[in-house]
């Protein structure tokens, strides 16, 4: 394909490097993530990035897990590790880095983040009934403890982390070849033996049974099953959980990290079963300064969370990898594939009609009475002024999918991060309502990327290709007759010194443009600068609001408010 940046560029007159951004940083002590620095200064290179991304979170290996190297993509240099050829030294090895990855850190270091750490990163009812004095002061409050966060998170070596989590990882594929090639039985023979040699076991039964997690290994034949998660967080602990199949509930009742990677790592493999996953705050593929796995092979599952779940990661990095079924995601705030500071969160679904859902739950005070906060479904956020974000991904590779947030998700970074949301194939909704859909705000990048189908989107506002204060919004569908509904500063626009791209590459598309003054290629002029907005549709017989045509190329200018605004359709 090419370049679709370039073809924006070059249809309005520009060169491709008139389209980078002046990044001023607030403080020297704000740096970014080197993928969204680069992203954010040269926008061009998101044709780079995003393949380079692709191929990183491509699996095919057994029954569809397999290392992943993404620790690049958070900074830390490859490196290079001891080797083992059995369970029990990958285990040991395991054990012995996150040992060294927490020894910076005192016991009263340790305490202060089990107990602030989670205040951070998870929303309250609380939160939307202050009055402007409590609000302001909480604030400050939690400012303070950020910066605490931040500077003990920076005494941690990440190459330890990276050391700990790849040995769990390699103990896991041992363990699951040989269950491939010489049966479940064979895995439980290998465990009693790991038992006797001092490794903490579990082994269940053909039956239902119940679970209480804490760490070690788990491993259950079949049945049933119901596994407990820790109500408390455990620093230093490692879980591995293998069951070969049923339909099982995974319950996690905790709001505190009890059921995440919290200075930690925990890998949880489901083979196979319609499996239920319950959980509240940090639950499910979530890590905070830690390493979290969430593996299911097979099966029509639901996944319920509230907070930082279902893929989601804090300064460290957390997946949710599902290979096939028709699944339901569920959850209310910073979820389904988002991130915070120096954090990567995954959620990869490779085939199923899936919905994914961001619960109507804590009310955006700030801007409305009756609209909600999301940050879910490809999002990353930083903490303004001081800290910058990380990555948040959401990738469905196949079948006709729900996506439904409202304020901030779907492909949108906040605060130096980057927000992903790939979608490959099938008839696709995508609904929300504002900072959606490919939005960059607050000098951040979101991206909105589809590769095929006939798509519905909706969303009001800051949406569908839109960078704002400084941010790159860039929305590209590849193909399909798709459908796209925006009312103000979408559909390709560009708000205080912000880039906004939406392009089209092929098939018959409608574009309801409610207020087309302000979509369709708009930038405003509201700083010394201006914005940028282009809108690019290649091929096909289009439908678009009447004063403009298929065939036709346009640009917005009155000197005032609206400047830089540029539309092109080819047929």
């Amino acid at each position: 394909m090419d370049t679709a940046m370039r073809r924006v560029a070059a249809s309005a007159g520009f060169h491709d490097w008139d389209l980078d951004l002046m990044i001023n940083f607030p403080s020297a002590r704000l740096i970014p993530l080197s993928s969204v620095d680069r992203l954010l200064r040269a926008p061009r290179s998101v044709d780079s990035l995003v393949p380079a991304l692709r191929k990183d979170l491509e699996v095919s290996g057994i029954d569809g897990i397999q290392q992943l190297p993404l620790w690049k993509w958070l900074d830390v240099d490859s490196v290079s590790r001891k080797q083992s050829d059995s369970p029990e030294g990958w285990l040991r090895m395991a054990g012995e880095g996150l040992k060294s990855y927490l020894r910076p850190l005192s016991k009263s270091d340790k305490d202060f983040l089990v107990r602030e750490v989670p205040s951070l990163l998870r929303q309250s009812d609380e939160d939307t009934s202050l009055t402007p004095v409590q609000s302001d002061s909480m604030r400050q409050r939690q400012d303070a403890y950020t910066d605490e966060v931040i500077r003990l998170a920076s005494k941690l070596s990440r190459v330890d982390l990276v050391q700990a989590s790849g040995a769990l990882d390699e103990a896991l594929f041992m363990l699951l070849n040989r269950g491939r090639d010489s049966g479940w039985t064979a895995v439980k023979r290998d465990l009693e033996k790991l038992k006797k040699r001092g490794i903490l076991v579990e082994i269940g039964t053909e039956g239902s049974d119940v679970h209480r997690l804490k760490s070690g290994i788990v491993f259950d034949p079949g049945g049933d099953d119901r596994y407990e998660f820790a109500t408390v967080p455990m620093p230093g602990s490692w879980l591995l959980v293998i069951d070969a199949s049923g339909n099982d509930l995974y319950h996690a009742s905790d709001t505190t990290g009890g059921s995440a990677a919290f200075l930690s790592l925990q890998i949880i493999a489901d083979m196979k079963g319609d499996d239920r996953y319950i959980g509240r705050d940090f639950s499910f593929g979530s890590a905070m300064l830690g390493y979290s796995r969430l593996f299911d092979a097979a099966g029509n599952d639901l996944y319920y969370g509230r907070s930082a779940s279902l893929g989601f990661a804090f300064e460290g990095i957390g997946i949710l990898q599902d290979v096939s079924g028709n699944d339901v995601y569920s959850a209310s705030y910073l979820s389904e594939g988002s991130s915070s500071t120096r954090g990567l969160g995954v959620l990869l679904d490779q085939k199923g009609n899936d919905q994914y859902l961001a619960r109507p739950d804590f009310v955006d005070d700030l801007r409305y009475r009756d609209h909600f906060l999301s940050l879910s479904q490809g999002f990353s956020t930083g903490f303004s002024p001081k800290h910058p974000g990380g990555i948040g991904v959401l990738w469905d590779q196949n079948g006709e999918d729900l996506y439904s947030a409202d304020i901030f998700g779907q492909g949108t970074g906040y605060w130096f991060a980057w927000g992903l949301l790939m979608d490959d194939s099938g008839n696709d909704r995508f609904v929300a309502h504002q900072y959606a859909q490919g939005a960059g705000v607050h000098f951040a990048a979101g991206t909105l990327w589809d590769r095929a189908g006939n798509d519905l989107r909706a969303s009001k506002g800051v949406s569908q290709g839109c960078g704002h204060d400084g941010g790159f919004g860039l929305l590209v569908d590849e193909a399909g007759n798709d459908r796209t509904v925006g009312v103000d500063m979408s559909i390709g626009a560009g708000s205080a010194n912000g880039l906004g791209v939406h392009v089209d590459l092929s098939g018959d598309d409608d574009y309801d443009a409610l207020n087309p003054k302000m979509t369709l290629g708009h930038g405003d002029l509201r700083r010394d600068r201006g914005s940028m907005g282009f809108f690019l549709d290649i091929g096909g017989k289009d439908r678009y609001p009447l004063e403009i045509k298929n065939g036709s190329a346009w640009k917005v200018y009155d000197t005032k408010t609206r400047g830089y605004g540029y539309g092109l359709d080819t047929e």
